[in-house]
């Protein structure tokens, strides 16, 4: 598997880039001196969140829903979120740290937060109501990932299309 970044909060740890964006900054100041704070540093990154929203402001046809496995203190639940038609709507976190990427078939999302990790599958549904009755099997246990594939579309596609990535298409069996 391929992965292809949307958007890290581990770019607050790229020192490499931090050390760029000093740099610039040294020259558009005219300040040999000039450091980036850590605060400044956090605006710059989370910036660049709001960048990729802007990237991915397009609707798509049909309603955007997420599968999750959720880190509990009690280990992993199954939970869904459904999101809607805009596929920048799936960029949007209240965990510490997060990530959303390609995989060269679907549109994937890593959260950290203090009790553990949540994974998150984006695909597509054909309307709210489908996307509903898809929520209740997830949350009665009646499907699991595989189920929720099978039950829905790849938003990798839209989002291969913003980025110029390659669609890679699954071979099929016979």
């Amino acid at each position: 598997m391929k992965k292809q970044m949307i958007w890290s909060s581990m770019d607050m740890l790229d020192d490499e880039a931090r050390e760029q964006y000093q740099e610039l900054q040294r020259e558009v100041q005219e300040d040999d001196t000039y450091t980036v704070s850590d605060a400044e540093w956090a605006d710059v990154v989370s910036g660049s969140l709001t960048d990729e929203r802007l990237n991915l402001d397009k609707k798509i046809e049909g309603v955007i829903i997420a599968f999750a496995s959720v880190g509990t203190w009690r280990g992993p639940r199954q939970g869904y979120q459904i999101l809607g038609s805009n596929i920048a709507d799936i960029l949007y976190s209240q965990c510490d740290d997060a990530e959303w990427y390609g995989d060269s078939y679907n549109i994937r999302g890593r959260m950290i937060h203090h009790d553990g990790m949540n994974y998150a599958l984006y695909r597509i549904a054909k309307d709210r109501s489908e996307a509903e009755r898809i929520a209740d099997k997830i949350y009665s246990g009646e499907i699991d990932e595989v189920g929720f594939r099978k039950r829905t579309r790849s938003l990798y596609p839209y989002v291969a299309d913003i980025y110029g990535w390659k669609i890679r298409r699954r071979k099929l069996h016979a």
